[in-house]
């Protein structure tokens, strides 16, 4: 077995171990990033095994063990706001093509003995591309939500609330099918070892290393999610909404609760003792706002106050920044120059 093979696997199993022990009690976001873990091991011993016995059968299967772990990214994203969620029949489903193509290789390589060439061959790799860019595509997807699930739920974005690294992950996946199977079969030959070494070395050592380090750090993020019942309730009626209007904008200018940073749609339900659902309603629809961007405004007006505050001039903007409930340095200069138009420096030059 090749060497970084090796340590590939070792780090994998050595990690999913360390992900077991200390994520308990286990969520189902950390059983699928262990699922994710485990398909890597499976993708690249078969990948090792098909180079030692010449067998192409175990390549294929393992492009499958591969594409499995694109889709299961995508479910661990969703899973990792969806804390309460059950992983059930319908998520398994997904896996169904995948499984369907496991079967065509069986009966390919030892029933009906088709080879490569061979056109339903060919089309079932085809059929495989097509699934690798929907299930890419499921991702970025599943992305998309968690970041509009943040931005309703949580004021600020620090580094555990991202996982941009999850589409690194799957993206070197990609990286892996194209070095093995595009670029071997384009310039030296279908399915050569140098191809495999880059692939399942390098790939699968850099993959493996961000998974268990970034999975081990990454957090669940509980969002606020309603329920079914919750959805099918008639929309907040515009006296409810105007009252609510109010009584928000009143509590934001008297109590100030947006100088915590770390406050959530949560806390802001029980501190103004109104339900999150219509909360949510009043953001979205008498502010025309998520509940990010409803907070990170009345942040950077907070900040511009004190700026013009001559008690603050020892201060730094950074300083302001921190005080006003932002919790970095990056976020803060982004917001100020959504809100502004400006960077913190030409705002006090003007």
């Amino acid at each position: 077995m090749h060497f970084l093979t090796t340590i590939g696997i070792t780090q994998a199993t050595i990690g999913g171990i360390l992900i077991y022990i200390l994520k308990q009690p286990l969520k189902t976001s950390d059983k699928l990033l262990l699922a994710i873990l485990a398909c890597f091991v499976m993708k690249f011993a078969l990948d090792e095994l098909s180079l030692i016995t010449g067998n192409q059968f175990f390549s294929t299967i393992a492009g499958v063990f591969g594409m499995s772990t694109i889709v299961t990214s995508g479910w661990y994203i969703k899973y990792l706001t969806d804390t309460d969620g059950q992983f059930g029949r319908k998520q398994l489903m997904t896996y169904a093509p995948l499984l369907g193509i496991a079967v065509c290789f069986i009966l390919f390589f030892y029933v009906f003995k088709i080879s490569r060439p061979a056109p339903i061959f060919q089309a079932v790799l085809v059929l495989m591309g097509v699934l690798i860019v929907y299930y890419f595509g499921f991702c970025v997807y599943m992305l998309r939500k968690h970041r509009q699930l943040i931005h309703e739920n949580y004021s600020g974005t620090p580094g555990s609330i991202t996982v941009n690294w999850m589409i690194v992950i799957v993206a070197l996946q990609i990286v892996s099918f194209l070095v093995k199977v595009v670029l071997a079969s384009i310039i030296v030959g279908y399915y050569t070892s140098d191809a495999n070494n880059i692939a399942d070395g390098y790939c699968f050592g850099i993959m493996t290393f961000l998974l268990v380090i970034l999975g081990i750090w990454q957090k669940s993020i509980p969002v606020f999610i309603p329920a079914k019942e919750e959805i099918s309730q008639p929309a907040v009626q515009d006296d409810d909404l105007n009252r609510y209007r109010l009584k928000l904008e009143k509590f934001m200018d008297e109590h100030k609760p947006y100088l915590d940073p770390e406050l959530n749609i949560e806390k802001l339900s029980e501190l103004t003792r109104i339900k999150k659902l219509p909360l949510s309603h009043t953001l979205n629809k008498a502010f025309n706002k998520n509940f990010f961007t409803f907070i990170k405004e009345y942040r950077i007006r907070h900040v511009e106050v004190e700026l013009k505050n001559k008690g603050n001039k020892d201060r730094t903007i950074l300083d302001i920044a921190y005080m006003s409930g932002f919790n970095s340095k990056s976020g803060f200069h982004r917001a100020f120059k959504e809100v502004t138009g400006k960077t913190p420096t030409e705002y006090l030059e003007n």
